[in-house]
This record gives C-alpha cells, sequence and structure tokens, in this order.
C-alpha cells in the first residue's frame, strides 16, 4: 500500500456533552445578569418617572397655595396669622388668613367663586390638610361652614418662614396682625418608603406691607 493510500486520522468531530453543558450554563449565567440588569433598569426609570409625576403634582399645589396667599387680606376681625409649630419633632406650622375662593376651592363645589373664606394650611400626622370656613359668622365651626381637603399625604414637615421687610429678616412666625409680610418661603418634605427625604419650596410674594 503506498503513502497515497493511506487515509489521516480525523480527530472526532462535534462537541461533547460536558462542552455542551459548559456552554449552556455559560449563556444561562449571561442572560439572567442582562434580564436582572433590565429589571433594575426599568424598575429605576418607573421609580424615577413616579417621583417626577409627585413633585410635579405637588409643585402645582403649592403654586396654587402661593396664588391663594399672595391675594390674602388682612383684617382686624379675622387677622392674618402665622404660627410655628412641631409635630414629632419635625415642622408643622400654621398659616391663617381671610381670601377669596381661588383655584383650589374650585375642586369643591359648594364654594362660591366670590366667597369670602378663612383659610388654614397646617401639617396633621402625614397630611398637609387645607381647611376653609366658609361661613365667617358662625361662633362655631360645623360640617356646613367648615371645608377639610388633603392636598398631600407622606408629608414630614410643613415649614412656612416669613420675611420681614422693615428689618430685613427672615422669621419662623408672623407675630403682628398690623401689616403682612412682603414674602413667605413655603417647604414642604416628603418621606415615601425606601426613598431618601425630599423638599419642595415655593416663593410667595405678597406685595408692599
Amino acid at each position: 500500500m503506498s503513502l497515497l493510500d493511506a487515509k489521516p486520522s480525523n480527530p472526532q468531530a462535534g462537541f461533547t456533552l460536558v462542552e455542551v453543558l459548559v456552554a449552556v450554563a455559560l449563556l444561562g449565567t449571561i442572560a439572567a445578569m442582562v434580564f436582572a440588569s433590565l429589571v433594575t433598569t426599568t424598575q429605576a426609570v418607573e421609580a424615577g418617572r413616579a417621583h417626577t409625576e409627585r413633585e410635579q403634582t405637588v409643585r402645582k399645589i403649592l403654586r396654587l397655595m402661593a396664588e391663594e396667599v399672595s391675594l390674602s387680606r388682612r383684617t382686624i376681625t379675622y387677622p392674618w396669622i402665622g404660627m410655628n409649630g412641631t409635630q414629632d419633632g419635625q415642622p408643622a406650622d400654621i398659616l391663617a388668613f381671610l381670601a377669596m375662593s381661588q383655584e383650589l376651592s374650585n375642586l369643591n363645589a359648594t364654594i362660591k367663586e366670590s366667597e369670602n373664606v378663612r383659610v388654614v394650611y397646617t401639617r396633621e400626622r402625614d397630611r398637609l390638610i387645607r381647611f376653609v370656613r366658609k361661613n365667617l359668622y358662625t361662633l362655631t365651626d360645623t360640617t356646613e361652614s367648615l371645608d377639610q381637603m388633603e392636598l398631600a399625604d407622606r408629608v414630614q414637615a410643613f415649614n412656612v418662614r416669613y420675611y420681614d421687610d422693615q428689618n430685613r429678616i427672615w422669621l419662623d412666625e408672623w407675630p403682628t396682625a398690623s401689616k403682612l409680610p412682603k414674602a413667605l418661603l413655603i417647604e414642604v418634605t416628603f418621606q415615601y418608603p425606601d426613598e431618601a427625604p425630599w423638599t419642595v419650596r415655593e416663593w410667595v410674594t405678597i406685595g408692599t406691607s
């Protein structure tokens, strides 16, 4: 037999079972890592979108509050009040004034657009509340004369500061009913589960005192 007739020995073609199992395991690991990364990214995007929507809603509420405060009135009978308060070690201030019903009031059809109302903003536990006394001539608050509206929940702090333009200082309380503050700084701090506290601020200019 000549050398031309000799057949070279070929290595075994294909993959062994061990090689196939290793390849499958690697593909499974890569797929799991990609899926976990995709889930984490999706959750982060959804959490960011939810946070943005909450912040937009809160900012809209604060802008409406600012508009209502800026149009507030000062009277001897119904004085303009800014009180400093705390609950559970966090600010829970009280802001009260006489105003014409504005956009916030339009959410409640029982209040007429041109009606004078006594408005009170405060924090109760984890809620930002707006109280409206519709009938200013009643001696006691009844269900018919007092409306309550929850503006926001998960509220950790509600803080209001007042600018005294005469002395050029910021105050935690407004101590006099003889004039109005030049400006206000409204701060609302929120605390949602698994999130760091975040604060939304709104500046309010009332005008000349």
